[in-house]
C-alpha cells in the first residue's frame, strides 16, 4: 500500500480506517496509563500520520535507504498518534510504546526524538520543522538523492516568526521536494488558535510564494490525492491545510481545548475505549 501514482483504492480506505480507529485506541491507553501527554493533537492528526508513513517512499525495511522519503514531524507533542502510527504499520513493536510511553529509560519520550524507528528528526520548539525540512530538502538537491521531504505542522506554530523565514527560504531555493501539511484544529495549549494569535495561515504561503491546498484531514482519498498532486508538480513547495477536530473520534474529546495536554481520567477511558468499540485492557496491565 505505498505509492502516489495512482488514486488511493476503495479497500485501502477502508483498511486506513480501521487503522485509525486501532491507533485512536492506543493514543487514548498511552496517554491515561502515563498520566501524561497530548491525546488531542494526536487524534487529530493521526489520519495524516497513516496516509504519509503508509505511501510515502519510507518502510521498516528501508530506514537506511539514502533514496527514503523524510517525515518530519514539527509538532512532536502529538507523540502518541506518531507511535501509534508506526507499531500499526510495523516500524516499532506496539506494547513496547504503550508500556513505554513517557516512562524513564523509554525511546518513546513525550517529544518524539530520532532514535525511534520511522522518526528522522527529534522535535525542538514548536516552529522549527519547515527550517529542518527545508535542509533535508536542499540536501537532496545538493546530493543529487530523488527523496520528497515532507513536513507535518500544528496551526498554533505558524504563529512562530522562524515558520515565515523558512517559507520564504523554501521559495527563494525553489524546493519543489518539500510538502507541508498543517493540521488545522483550531486549538493550541492556551486555547483557540483564532483567539490566541491570529494567523492567516493560507494568505502566508501563498505571499511567500507556496501553492495551497485545503482539504479534510479525517478524508484518506483528500490527503492521497493532495498529496499525489504535490509530488506531481516539478516548480513548487506545496502547503496543505488539512482541516481536523482535536480529539477526533470521541464524542466528549472533540472540539474540547481541555484534552490539547490533558490525558483522559479511568472513567473517561474506559468511556472513550467503549466509544472507539474497542475491547478494555486493565490499565497498566
Amino acid at each position: 500500500m505505498r505509492g502516489f501514482t495512482k488514486n488511493i483504492a476503495d479497500k485501502d480506505v477502508k483498511d486506513l480506517a480501521e487503522r485509525a480507529r486501532l491507533c485512536r485506541g492506543d493514543i487514548i491507553k498511552m496517554t491515561t496509563v502515563a498520566g501524561s501527554g497530548h491525546p488531542g493533537g494526536s487524534m487529530s492528526s493521526i489520519d495524516i500520520y497513516l496516509v504519509l508513513y503508509s505511501y510515502a517512499n519510507i518502510s521498516p525495511k528501508t530506514l537506511d535507504d539514502p533514496g527514503r522519503d523524510r517525515i518530519i514531524i514539527s509538532h512532536g507533542h502529538t507523540s502518541p498518534g506518531v507511535y501509534a502510527c508506526l507499531a500499526r504499520l510495523g516500524f516499532v513493536s506496539l506494547d513496547d510504546a504503550l508500556a513505554g510511553f513517557r516512562r524513564y529509560g523509554s525511546p518513546f519520550e513525550g517529544h518524539i526524538e530520532r532514535n525511534v524507528p520511522g522518526i528522522e528528526w527529534t522535535t525542538g520548539n514548536l516552529g522549527q520543522g519547515l527550517s529542518a525540512g527545508c535542509g533535508f530538502a536542499l540536501a537532496a538537491r545538493l546530493n543529487d538523492h530523488k527523496y520528497h521531504t515532507f513536513v507535518v505542522m500544528s496551526d498554533g506554530e505558524q504563529a512562530k516568526g522562524q515558520v515565515a523565514e523558512a517559507r520564504r527560504f523554501a521559495r527563494k531555493y525553489d524546493l519543489n521536494n518539500l510538502t507541508v501539511i498543517i493540521d488545522h484544529n483550531h486549538v493550541q495549549i492556551s486555547g483557540r488558535t483564532e483567539d490566541v494569535m491570529p494567523v492567516n495561515i493560507k494568505e502566508n504561503y501563498l505571499a511567500d510564494g507556496w501553492k495551497v491546498l485545503e482539504i479534510s484531514g479525517h478524508d484518506f482519498s483528500e490527503i492521497h490525492q493532495a498529496l499525489r498532486k504535490a509530488l506531481k508538480d516539478d516548480r513548487n513547495p506545496y502547503a496543505i491545510i488539512a482541516e481536523t477536530v482535536i480529539g477526533k473520534g470521541v464524542s466528549f474529546m472533540e472540539n474540547n481545548v481541555d484534552f490539547h495536554g490533558v490525558p483522559p481520567n479511568e472513567m473517561e477511558y474506559k468511556l472513550a475505549i467503549e466509544e472507539l468499540d474497542l475491547i478494555e485492557k486493565k490499565l497498566g496491565g
